[in-house]
């Protein structure tokens, strides 16, 4: 008998290098990565209706890889395209590469200072049912807490799921599932938190935030919360996206924002078209130090709430909502029968805080160029926004410009 698996993942964020302009590495987990999260990103701005979207791509992608270790066939095909390995058919080469990038990512995060960045996985798995040795080890490697769980019991089940993801996200993610979420049938949750806290390298004067104009498109303007920023910055104006680029560091090594502002007040689905065909971190790697930026940056609030089954089908992932997995728990295949994440993004003068609680649900199968001595960079229009540690994309998502509490 099939039955089903829950995925769940939480990611926070709340933005503090201690060098203002880092060394980024760039490496090819973090250009898939990159790929991944811009194609994900497209689609769930094209399914918005109000196009004020946050999500967190590494959450869904981390748990994807997870369950990608122990597929087979098609479902371990679909997912590991999507993160951008080459040899996917290849059990072995999975194997190694998920251990040489996903695995050793979630490592990594999770050694970190818990001050500012903590990533945590857990599984939650039925008390009627007992974990695949093969996907114990395997959950093991991703540093993930194991614990049992009565599913049947919907309201308890949810509220441990929810008291989980309120304690990993220091109280910013409190209910991401309700009891109607949760199917008595489930077999396993699989869990996962990212958080990040911290502050602007140089934070902006709140006393130069100003009610000024915004375009949401060419015959619609508003007024918005306008912070000022008058700072050396990494800069680039990318004829090819049709865009101009800013980075704003936060004080946490590596950690860092990147603003996307299209050059025409429509540009914005154009951009995200482009960038989900090659990412960003072209772009971003090409940015180069300008003395003096003027910056006028919105003040925002960013909530959404995603279904990923839509968009992962719309981006190669549909057959693992159709075809079971047989390697998560001993007693029985598993399917997927939803991906869902709550997400937020909030961009203030000391800094952005942003998190994202994701579930994926299993049911029965049934150029050089010399810089000028200052810019003005007056971020007016809809724009992305992009998240990152080093060269990983940790959040993105765009503003239009009508603030969502």
């Amino acid at each position: 008998m099939k039955q089903i698996l829950l995925l769940f993942v939480v990611t926070i964020t709340s933005t503090m290098s201690f060098d203002m302009f880092s060394n980024y590495r760039r490496t090819d987990l973090g250009n898939s990565i990159d790929i991944a999260s811009m194609k994900l990103l497209k689609e769930i701005y094209d399914k918005s209706s109000e196009k004020n979207v946050v999500t967190s791509p590494l959450g869904v992608l981390t748990l994807l890889s997870l369950y990608a270790s122990v597929s087979e066939g098609k479902n371990r095909e679909e997912i590991m395209r999507l993160l951008g390995a080459n040899d996917y058919k290849d059990k072995q080469n999975v194997e190694y590469w998920l251990s040489d990038s996903y695995e050793r990512l979630s490592e990594h995060y999770s050694k970190m200072d818990p001050g500012f960045l903590s990533l945590a996985n857990k599984v939650l798995v039925s008390d009627r049912f007992t974990l695949n040795d093969t996907f114990a080890i395997k959950a093991g490697g991703y540093n993930t807490e194991v614990s049992s769980i009565d599913f049947s019991e919907r309201k308890g089940a949810a509220d441990a799921i929810n008291t989980w993801s309120s304690q990993k996200s220091i109280g910013k993610i409190n209910n991401p599932v309700s009891e109607s979420d949760i199917d008595p049938a489930t077999v396993i949750a699989l869990l996962n938190v990212i958080f990040f806290q911290g502050h602007w390298f140089v934070p902006f004067n709140a006393s130069e935030t100003k009610e000024k104009e915004f375009n949401v498109d060419r015959s619609t303007v508003v007024k918005v919360p306008m912070m000022h920023l008058e700072q050396s910055l990494y800069y680039l104006e990318d004829n090819n996206m049709g865009v101009r680029m800013i980075e704003l560091p936060y004080q946490e090594t590596k950690f860092r924002m990147i603003i996307v502002l299209p050059n025409d007040i429509d540009g914005l689905p154009e951009v995200l078209r482009k960038a989900s065909e090659k990412g960003l971190h072209e772009s971003i790697f090409e940015m180069y130090p300008v003395e003096e930026v003027h910056l006028d940056l919105p003040k925002f609030e960013i909530k959404s709430k995603i279904n990923f089954k839509s968009i992962l089908q719309k981006v190669g992932v549909s057959s693992i909502f159709k075809n079971e997995s047989t390697g998560i728990v001993k007693e029985s295949s598993v399917v997927v029968s939803e991906v869902l994440q709550e997400a937020f993004v909030k961009i203030d003068e000391e800094g952005a805080t942003a998190g994202a609680f994701t579930g994926i649900f299993a049911v029965q199968p049934s150029a050089l160029i010399e810089p000028p001595p200052h810019i003005i960079f007056k971020v007016d229009r809809p724009f992305m926004f992009v998240i990152l540690h080093d060269d990983i994309v940790i959040f993105t998502g765009t503003y239009s410009g009508n603030n969502m509490k």
